[in-house]
């Protein structure tokens, strides 16, 4: 389906013009006009500055105000504290779409965020969009147009590059030139104080030149949207992420399990998961996956065959694959006799196929043909270590030729340092993916691999939500009656009431203040029972001896209640559940992406073993199934050495309840069921302990 590319006055406008202009070849002003008037746009360019004159064969206008039509996009290069005004004279022009150079704004802080807001308020007025501030600009190789500074226009291709960081889109640019990469679009995003992550990947998403989407991003202003733009998008173009600030830099202070677990890296990797998205930890892996990505098709099943002229190398990128989730085919007989009819005598035919020290070109065309005719493989690293014998070129030649209309991946590492370009060109130019280790080629063909795997699972539930239903009048109840005493932690009673509300199985129970309520509670409950102390700032009851399991008659509530309850506390009488798995359910509202749900083993060690799984919320009956199967508690809950399986469909309804519940109640910040009782299959589970903390 075609979609409307939501910032097509960036990359098509009909004329641009550059306010602050400069003939001054080191200013950036000047590189920026250079690259308007020599990398291919076609529109006219109004150089901007009051001394007028001209600049590179330009009139230059002394105002904004004195440029003719047609202008729809103004890049503007001047000082923070005169960008304002200069925007502003913009939107009296009728520009509508602005790029903004300068630094000097939210990231030195509260002055800079103000500044940035009086941004906002001019292109709200005059109904513009504006990219940066602090950024290098965008291009895009086939309309073509390059507002950027810096010197090199990429080459055209199909990779479309969303960058935070300026600096990082100029070295990704210089390395990609060197090499014979090439780009669709590419953006510097800089502030995102108004057109952000997930607008730019709307423009990639609708751009018919882009056929892989990768981004570096440092902070998302609006995570949940881009995730939702995301899963839009990835069942048609991947997606490759490289997120900074992932880990962290110093700890806080959290009321729950959920809180302590659920750091960056988690809400990062719930996300991706969420958006169908391929994260990755470096830069050389965010190149790595995004040409893989970009040349060849994912394959259509793991069998993967090593081609090489050294044993070493291959057995680094076999054991890679392997970590990957790939492996090494089986070659039959009949590909093994056919191998041995194209490759040097002496080749080693098993899989890594070894030809030896001396293999020229037409040995490895002929042997990629072999092994991409054959059934039993789908897809081929080709491994050449150069030697005094054969130029390293022309193997790259021979395998772009031979494997450039195959449908099958193939993935080719040619170790070495500048003398090994030319290959690396000559491979990108038959859409042969170049890799300089063979941990790097396993990379790109792992990438190929997960991407399969998002397409077969299909959208996530963000693609299309459903409308959320408002919350159970009793839910608002607990919330506000809590508020009326200033809890900012739920008691474990008015926990338990508002998990009720949303259908989560929690067994009776209720508050006393004295030994008899908590003895004639007990009755009514029906024995035996469980007593807990509530008391303000008691987080971890069992760590202070706040709890009594098992008691089976009033005598017995009693003396519990007078031995762990002071004066001014309660006591939480909850009727004993059956015994089983003890799990934890939790839930966390991230800044950044909103609500997420946890799953993982319970009890007092979660912290310890950290076996859990995050998605975010609301989550659909199969996402609770795969993060369930993701973590131990899942195996044990599967059954394990001859023991019976647990109620997986009743934690299955937990996890899809909890995370119902955080969509709909913004009033709450997090969630513990911990533990959560398991019993075995069809006899359900029970949330035995739930602390609620509001937001």
């Amino acid at each position: 389906m075609e979609r409307a590319d939501p910032l097509a006055d960036f990359f098509y406008p009909r004329g641009v013009t550059v306010i602050g202009a400069s003939a001054n070849p080191t200013k950036l002003s000047y590189g920026v006009l250079r690259n308007l008037a020599t990398h291919g746009y076609r529109g006219p360019v109004y150089p901007v500055n009051p001394k007028g004159g001209a600049m590179l064969g330009l009139r230059v206008y002394t105002s904004v105000a004195e440029v003719p039509d047609p202008v729809d996009l103004a890049v503007i290069v001047l000082s923070a504290d005169r960008t304002v005004e200069a925007l502003e004279a913009c939107g009296k022009r009728g520009i509508r779409a602005a790029i903004l150079i300068a630094s000097g704004f939210g990231e030195l802080g509260a002055g800079g965020r103000e500044r940035e807001e009086q941004l906002r308020e001019v292109a709200r007025r005059y109904g513009m969009r504006f990219i940066g501030p602090n950024c290098v600009g965008v291009v895009d190789t086939y309309a073509p147009i390059d507002t950027t500074f810096i010197r090199t226009m990429p080459t055209q291709g199909s990779i479309g590059f969303i960058s935070h960081s300026g600096a990082v889109c100029g070295g990704t640019i210089d390395w990609a030139s060197a090499v014979g990469v090439g780009f669709s679009r590419i953006f510097s995003l800089g502030n995102q104080a108004d057109v952000d992550a997930a607008d730019a990947l709307e423009s990639l998403a609708a751009d018919p030149h882009t056929r892989v989407a990768a981004a570096y991003i440092e902070g998302l202003p609006q995570g949940r949207r881009f995730v939702e733009v995301a899963a839009r998008t990835t069942p048609e173009k991947p997606l490759v992420v490289l997120k900074a600030g992932r880990t962290p830099s110093g700890t806080r202070a959290v009321a729950s399990h959920t809180g302590a677990l659920a750091g960056a890296e988690q809400v990062f990797l719930a996300a991706c998961r969420a958006a169908g998205a391929i994260p990755v930890d470096n830069l050389e892996q965010l190149v790595d996956a995004s040409i893989a990505l970009a040349y060849r098709r994912p394959p259509k099943g793991p069998r993967m065959v090593i081609l090489t002229n050294a044993g070493g190398p291959a057995a680094v990128g076999a054991d890679a694959l392997d970590r990957l989730g790939l492996q090494l085919a089986n070659l039959s007989p009949e590909t093994q006799d056919r191998l041995r009819e194209v490759c040097p005598r002496g080749t080693m035919v098993g899989n890594p196929v070894d030809m030896l020290g001396g293999p020229m070109p037409e040995h490895y065309a002929a042997a990629l043909e072999v092994l991409l005719a054959a059934p039993e493989v789908d897809g081929v690293m080709v491994l050449f270590v150069p030697q005094a014998i054969t130029p390293p070129y022309d193997v790259a030649v021979a395998v772009g030729q031979a494997a450039e209309t195959a449908e099958k991946p193939v993935v080719c590492c040619i170790p070495g340092g500048g003398g090994i370009r030319a290959a690396a060109r000559a491979l990108h130019a038959h859409s042969i993916p170049h890799y300089i280790t063979p941990a790097r080629a396993a990379f790109g063909l792992g990438a190929l691999w997960r991407y399969r795997a998002i397409r077969e699972r299909g959208p996530s539930t963000f693609a299309d939500l459903p409308a959320l239903a408002d919350p159970p009048a009793q839910v608002q109840e607990v919330v506000e009656a809590a508020r009326a005493v200033g809890q900012e932690v739920l008691d474990p009673q008015a926990g338990a009431e508002l998990a009720a509300a949303y259908g989560l199985p929690v067994p009776p129970s209720g508050l006393a203040s004295t030994p008899d309520e908590a003895a004639a509670l007990a009755e009514r409950l029906g024995f035996p029972v469980a007593l807990k102390r509530v008391a303000p700032g008691l987080v971890h009851k069992s760590d202070a001896g706040g709890v009594a399991l098992g008691l089976e008659d009033g005598r017995a509530v009693r003396e519990a209640f007078a031995r762990m309850v002071g004066p001014g506390e309660k006591g939480f009488v909850q009727r004993m559940a059956p015994s089983g798995l003890e799990v934890i359910v939790g839930a966390q509202r991230d800044p950044q992406f909103g609500p997420l749900v946890m799953f993982g083993l319970g009890g007092v060690y979660v912290e310890v073993f950290r076996d859990v799984a995050f998605r975010l919320a609301p989550l659909s009956e199969a996402e609770a199934r795969e993060m369930i199967e993701e973590t131990a508690a899942g195996r044990l809950l599967a059954g394990v050495r001859g023991q019976p399986p647990g109620d997986i469909d009743a934690v299955v309804d937990v996890l899809v309840r909890l995370g119902r519940l955080m969509a709909e109640m913004d009033e709450v910040a997090e969630v513990d069921l911990n533990p959560l009782i398991v019993g075995p299959a069809g006899k359900g589970a029970w949330a035995v302990d739930v602390r609620v903390v509001l937001g």
